[in-house]
């Protein structure tokens, strides 16, 4: 038996001129009915003028698509079943399988709720139409086979690398290379997990965070392959389950939390609930691309661990996100530097970007064997740097604070010293020579060092004087000079707090 249901309505742009969207009500909420002994259910839709690509014309519209099962649409506590945004004209959920961004499983009977988000309105107002189809097995009628997935696996696995699970050893401690950011298509992305993780793995990345938009559907496939957590599954490199909380006023990654995260934000409150949340969780919530071009980040300063502070090549924007960071750094927030390569195309499909997986790339300290917690417990240290590519450069600065020669302390770290106090900080380099490597206290530049060599170490005294933070930078041209330089390298803070007379 098939059971339809058809919506037809209107959603209308009650902000003041010049908004882009209805931050007061921006989800709509269909209600309808499952009854016992569904087997399929499948929505589809369309609207008046929709956005055609990133560009659109004038009066062009996006809603949004997702949906919640019985369990409710409440905040932070709903029956979440999955969401496509605006990248699919409809979905199927079945028992066992469903379309990439929705979650398989039982179609449990009672009040069903279609979900769409105003992302966009170009008209003062748009019409939608929308409809519901449900497939009911007869009491007496035995359920046919489900339908295949919407989305297969390659047959055949990459071969794993090393750390993997064909028995070698598990990586050194020490540095590890990956991106923090990257989509597929369980969301908007154009690739499997596989392809992307491939490709991340020739370019030598050791980890790789799959962060879909508003979904968990692909933790389930990522399960599936045996591709989270330590050590390595079969695709040579460890990926980390994420999400992209994809709110109308700003997107968020969090890494390593199992479950569906609630991105329905609408406010600072909102946010720091579901930043606490996912903390609760043992989970890490990062602010994306706070940038015109990001979408920029408008809830503020909401006390997030981690910025991603640059997002695809330096030229895209990035100096905006470097400056949002250091306002915070400012304001004494201590907030993590991160990259992420934002990537979703990569090849056997067509390239979307110019750019691939770990352009730029996060590097992160881990002192043992390679595995999620230790990745994320050394990412929220603040023991990290980020470079352009997976080949560098490598910049790290580091300080004795004792005057022994152990240079123990590191990005991240906080050193306490008495006021006048001596300290000495090195930085190491390693890159192309004739590049800028900077020592900064604050914004203001301490020390330029032009690397006349391809490797470069140099231990630099410091006075104490109050209370601050130290960082480093490599910048150069690449490309026409007349464009300017770019940085190549960044990292992440060395605090530095004044010790209490005794």
């Amino acid at each position: 038996m098939r059971q339809t249901f058809h919506f037809e309505g209107r959603v209308t742009r009650e902000d003041p001129p010049g908004d882009s969207h209805d931050r007061a009500r921006p989800y709509v909420y269909l209600p309808f009915t499952v009854l016992p002994r569904t087997e399929r259910l499948e929505v589809s839709y369309h609207f008046e003028h929709p956005k055609q690509g990133d560009l659109g014309t004038e009066g062009s519209n996006t809603l949004d698509l997702g949906i919640f099962d019985p369990r409710g649409i409440d905040f932070l506590a709903g029956g979440f079943r999955g969401w496509s945004g605006g990248a699919r004209s409809g979905f199927f959920i079945t028992p066992s399988s469903a379309t990439p961004g929705y979650l398989p499983g039982p179609l449990t009977p009672g009040q069903w709720n279609v979900c769409l988000g105003i992302a966009e309105l170009g008209d003062p107002s748009c019409r939608y139409w929308l409809s519901v189809d449900l497939e009911v097995v007869a009491e007496h009628q035995e359920p046919e086979q489900d339908d295949a997935p919407a989305h297969k696996p390659p047959a055949t696995a990459p071969q794993p690398a090393r750390g993997a699970s064909d028995g070698s050893p598990p990586p050194p401690a020490g540095w590890y290379r990956g991106d923090l950011h990257a989509h597929t298509v369980h969301s908007d992305g154009f690739n499997t997990i596989q392809e992307l993780a491939a490709c991340a793995r020739e370019r030598g990345l050791d980890f790789l965070a799959i962060t879909d938009h508003n979904t968990i559907s692909h933790h389930l496939e990522m399960a599936r392959l045996g591709d989270v957590g330590p050590p390595a599954g079969r695709a040579g490199i460890m990926l980390v389950p994420g999400e992209e909380v994809t709110t109308y006023l700003g997107h968020g990654n969090v890494w390593g939390l199992r479950e569906w995260l609630d991105f329905r934000c609408l406010d600072a409150e909102t946010v720091r609930r579901v930043m606490d949340y996912a903390q609760s969780k043992g989970a890490l919530f990062s602010i994306n691309h706070p940038k015109s071009v990001g979408p920029p980040w408008e809830f503020g300063a909401v006390g997030a661990p981690c910025m991603e502070v640059w997002q695809a090549p330096w030229r895209w924007y990035n100096w905006e996100s470097l400056d949002a960071w250091e306002r915070l750094l400012a304001q004494g927030e201590r907030v993590v530097a991160v990259g992420g390569s934002d990537i979703h195309s990569v090849p056997p499909a067509r390239p979307m970007q110019p750019h691939g997986p770990g352009e730029p790339t996060t590097w992160v300290y881990v002192p043992g064997p390679l595995s999620e917690e230790a990745l994320l417990e050394a990412i929220g240290r603040g023991h990290v740097f980020i470079s352009e590519d997976p080949g560098g450069p490598f910049l790290t600065l580091s300080a004795d604070a004792d005057g022994d020669g152990r240079f123990e302390h590191m990005m991240g770290d906080t050193l306490e010293l008495a006021e006048g106090s001596q300290v000495t900080v090195r930085v190491q380099y390693r890159g192309l020579a004739g590049k800028k490597v900077r020592l900064l206290r604050g914004r203001d530049l301490m020390e330029e060092i032009v690397a006349d060599t391809e490797e470069v170490t140099r231990d630099l005294p410091l006075i104490v004087s109050g209370p601050g933070y130290l960082r480093c930078e490599v910048r150069g041209f690449r490309g026409r000079r007349e464009r300017g330089e770019v940085v190549h390298a960044m990292t992440n803070p060395l605090y530095l707090r004044i010790r209490a007379p005794a």
